[in-house]
């Protein structure tokens, strides 16, 4: 038995080997019958045809069945790296369409091209783009949140702060020691654009909510949560003409006017609606621009409600190449602003709450109020108001030298006046900063120095500078900044504030406030 399944399995062997010899014959024979057809055929005009001496020469042999299995062995070889070389092609093209991002801005109608926005074509043409596109899911979703949403762009920064602060006391008999605390912020934003004209942006930042003029949190409360709440919510009109223009927007924004810290925190959005009306010219008076607001700050449900009316002339100059300059003049008109002194220190709710503003707080003045404007009491010792009303005129000019790509030049001047004619005194207010470079490269550096004089009733305090005391005060304020890269910075900043009136009349003090603060920056 054993002797039957052996010389089976060498029948199957040989004949496996003679198919095999048959095919490799087979295969090599049918190369040689392309080699010789090919050498048969006429020349053309790009192939020359051989000379009588060439096409005299004797056939050359027919190859070894040796060459014959290593022509094989290279046709295989070819054609395998050729399948590797596609299906790499293919995995890859998969890989782009399951990592393209779905906020991937598509150009703006106006700006396509042909290839773009492709006319019918007839023919082969039409079928092969008929074809193609379905094969494309990464294109018909671009086009379909561009249809839907218009342009898309995310933005946001993280900020990480360590401050110190000296000599809280001011004028007191007695001072606290030095505090240290950490504080992070973090903002996030999302714009987009509408065809040409329209434009819409939603933003989120940390901070308390009832503080409008920091969006600083910080590190404590037993590892608590912190908040992160809506910052800007607006839309946006803009005619975007060459000549005379208008601009619209409407919501929870950033400042349409131009501003310094005398009167605006930086971090401040207002709320309400802006329009403008804009002239550009070709002379060295380059734009007038002319802005109205009406910004309602307290809606009162039986009651008028507090509104800020106000608008600014804003003109900008360029006197060389290297050289520009602007000068602006605002009202801010303050209606019915002792709704605000009535909300400094009542218990902070998102609607109808308080007001949280920690700048007038520190030293004491006005106690938990947060505000050194005078205000006035009834007889139980609660605030029904503030001592001066608030119609300030904003006087604002900056000159800008390129002095040199790195190292610009920028001075800021701002001086502002309230107008009310309940006090006749401590009216007026002083800013100006120098600042040299910018931090928008690597490697990039910046100087700024800042002196401020603050009267008491100049500024509403519960919305102007939120670092120093932001009235009845002196401030000197130093920045130096290092970009590390395109989008981490670092910087540090010393303010320096004092009381121009001592609260405290009898005391001997009258110390400087110092507030070291070091910051690094993440933006993206």
């Amino acid at each position: 038995m054993r002797l039957i399944q052996k010389r089976r399995l060498l029948d199957i062997l040989a004949l496996s080997f003679i198919i095999l010899l048959t095919s490799v014959h087979a295969a090599a024979r049918q190369q040689a019958a392309d080699v010789t057809a090919s050498a048969k055929k006429p020349a053309t005009k790009s192939e020359p045809a051989a000379s009588g001496e060439a096409a005299a020469r004797p056939e050359a042999p027919a190859p070894s069945v040796e060459d014959r299995l290593k022509a094989l062995e290279q046709v295989i070889e070819r054609q395998q790296r050729e399948i590797e070389a596609l299906r790499g092609m293919v995995e890859e093209k998969a890989r782009r369409n399951d990592a393209a991002p779905a906020s991937l801005p598509a150009p703006a109608p106006e700006t396509r091209s042909a290839a773009a926005d492709p006319k019918p074509v007839s023919g082969e043409s039409a079928a092969g783009q008929a074809d193609e596109k379905p094969q494309d899911p990464t294109r018909a979703r671009v086009d379909e949140l561009y249809r839907r949403f218009g342009s898309l762009r995310i933005s946001g920064d993280i900020r990480f702060r360590d401050e110190l602060f000296i000599n809280q006391g001011f004028d007191s008999l007695t001072s606290p020691g030095p505090r240290n605390r950490l504080r992070v912020r973090a903002r996030l934003g999302l714009d987009g654009t509408l065809g040409k004209n329209f434009d819409w942006g939603v933003r989120l930042a940390t901070g308390n909510f009832t503080d409008a003029i920091s969006s600083n949190q910080t590190l404590t409360d037993f590892f608590t949560r912190k908040p992160f709440a809506i910052e800007r919510a607006f839309v946006r009109y803009d005619s975007r003409t060459d000549d005379v223009g208008v601009q619209l927007v409407a919501g929870k924004f950033e400042p349409t006017f131009r501003r310094t810290q005398l009167v605006w925190d930086d971090d401040v959005n207002v709320e309400g609606a802006s329009e403008a009306i804009y002239f550009k010219t070709k002379s060295a008076l380059s734009q007038i621009k002319l802005v109205a607001f009406q910004l309602p700050f307290s809606e009162q449900a039986a009651a008028r409600d507090g509104i800020v009316y106000g608008g600014q002339v804003q003109t900008d100059f360029r006197i060389a190449s290297n050289l520009t300059a602007n000068f602006n003049v605002a009202l801010y008109d303050w209606v019915r602003a002792d709704l605000v002194a009535r909300g400094l220190g009542v218990a902070a709710t998102q609607v109808n709450g308080g007001i949280n503003n920690g700048a007038g707080t520190t030293g004491g003045q006005n106690g938990a109020l947060g505000t050194t404007n005078r205000v006035i009491r009834d007889a139980n010792g609660n605030v029904v108001g503030y001592l001066a009303g608030f119609n300030l005129l904003d006087i604002l000019s900056q000159i800008n030298w390129q002095a040199s790509s790195r190292f610009p030049v920028t001075l800021t001047l701002d001086f502002v006046r309230n107008m009310t004619n309940r006090v006749d005194n401590e009216k007026n207010g002083f800013w100006g900063t120098v600042r040299v470079g910018r931090n928008s490269e690597e490697g990039d550096w910046v100087f700024e120095y800042t002196y401020a004089r603050i009267q008491q009733d100049a500024v509403l305090v519960p919305f102007n500078a939120s670092d120093i005391l932001a009235s009845n005060s002196r401030a000197h304020i130093g920045t130096v900044g290092y970009q590390v890269n395109r989008n981490v910075g670092l910087a540090f900043n010393g303010l320096f504030s004092q009381r121009v009136n001592k609260v405290v009349p009898n005391s001997p003090f009258n110390r400087w406030f110092i507030r070291p603060q070091f910051d690094v920056l993440y933006r993206f």
